[in-house]
């Protein structure tokens, strides 16, 4: 069974994201970490109009969502993150999606290792 993922729903959360987050971007995602205090990790994500129709967003959202969860298991906890999904994402493949969100996370410092060492 997968484990789910703990989402963010208040404004605030994504107000204090927006405002002190540390960014990291390509030409599909960007992600917006800040710590947040907790032992957990909990994720929101943004899809624009600018994505396509709703059809669309809804995939891709989905798309995010397992992608997020099939890493939780790696990721280091204390962080809350936002994923914020670029136009070019609705042609990407899952591998595409899965690899660019892995290498972001990677590169911010919150993923760790295949063997579950930093």
């Amino acid at each position: 069974m997968a484990i789910p993922i703990e989402m963010l729903t208040r404004a605030a959360d994504f107000a204090t994201l927006q405002r002190d987050g540390a960014g990291r971007s390509d030409r599909y995602v960007r992600v917006r970490l800040v710590r947040n205090g907790l032992d957990r990790t909990r994720f929101g994500f943004s899809t624009s109009r600018k994505i396509g129709t709703a059809v669309i967003r809804n995939r891709v959202r989905r798309r995010l969502r397992v992608i997020v969860r099939d890493a939780t298991p790696r990721l280091e906890q204390g962080w809350d993150v936002l994923v914020v999904a670029r136009p070019t994402c609705a042609g990407a493949t899952y591998r595409e999606l899965a690899g660019s969100i892995e290498r972001l996370l990677g590169r911010a410092g919150i993923m760790r290792g295949e063997n579950g060492a930093s």
